[in-house]
């Protein structure tokens, strides 16, 4: 216990450095900013631009070296968290000097869609902090079997199927009772944020599902109540594995979101940069 309270005593002195990096180092480049368009000259005023250009892209490009070290999870150069918090907060400073860079305007076409995807990956990115952090928990307090998303859609299909067969084989009140309010309950985003709020499992949220359904249960004829009662916790089961299979795209998502506009952002910087240069 000591070890592990230890490490994460460890772990909190790294972020706190890092933020105290990042806090240091948006507060330097906004006195230079303000400094140079307080008393501007052309000189200053180039001088900064590029100056402020490159350092944005350094930074940018270092940031992204976190997606490297992933791939090196297991090679031991340094401690992932470590990267991670590297990432985030190197990314927080360059955002702040590819703004300064732009003087926040969007510019002709190119900086305007350059701008963009730097934005887009800034907020994916951000999102996606937050997304890691609040959705693993989540998840581990709803799941009774741990699953992946490809396992989910296929039990998904295979509860739908067992609560349309037991329908095809009941009478007409209980076709119509799965067709009206049990298909509708599978897909209720209410339901769904029920799960979300109480982080609850289905054992739990079955007992007052089943008693919403009781009235129901009693017009049925008693042989067909037990077949009913199964109906009703496929139905259950199905927004379930909604709600599991939403954070589970979430957690996908928003890093495709992410690393498909940064790859989009450093291709339109090369472009940028060499017209900067040639042009």
């Amino acid at each position: 216990m000591s070890s592990l309270a230890s490490k994460r005593t460890s772990a909190k002195l790294i972020e706190r450095c890092w933020q105290g990096f990042a806090v240091l180092a948006i507060a330097g480049l906004s006195l230079w900013y303000i400094a140079v368009h307080r008393n501007p000259a052309a000189d200053r005023h180039h001088f900064f631009m590029l100056a402020i250009g490159w350092i944005g892209t350094g930074l940018s490009m270092l940031a992204a070296a976190f997606t490297i070290r992933k791939r090196m999870a297991y090679q031991g150069i340094g401690k992932l968290s470590v990267w991670l918090n590297a990432h985030i907060y190197l990314g927080l400073v360059a955002a702040f000097a590819i703004l300064f860079h732009a003087g926040f305007r969007m510019g002709g076409l190119l900086t305007s869609a350059l701008l963009s995807f730097f934005a887009i990956a800034i907020v994916s990115g951000l999102l996606g902090w937050w997304i890691s952090r609040k959705v693993p928990p989540l998840l581990t307090a709803m799941e009774e079997k741990p699953a992946i998303l490809e396992d989910l859609i296929s039990m998904r299909a295979d509860c739908l199927r067992g609560m349309l067969e037991l329908a095809a084989e009941g009478s007409e009140e209980f076709r119509s009772l799965v067709a009206k309010r049990l298909l509708k309950d599978c897909g209720s985003w209410q339901r769904i944020l029920r799960f979300y709020r109480n982080r609850s499992t289905l054992l739990q949220e079955l007992p007052k599902f089943r008693g919403e359904y009781e009235a129901a249960l009693q017009r049925l004829p008693p042989v067909e109540q037990p077949e009913f009662l199964r109906a009703i916790e496929y139905a259950l089961q199905v927004n379930k594995m909604n709600a599991e299979l939403f954070l589970q795209r979430l957690l996908r998502g928003w890093l495709t979101l992410h690393v498909v506009s940064t790859t989009l952002m450093f291709g339109l910087a090369v472009i940028h940069i060499f017209s900067v240069l040639y042009y």
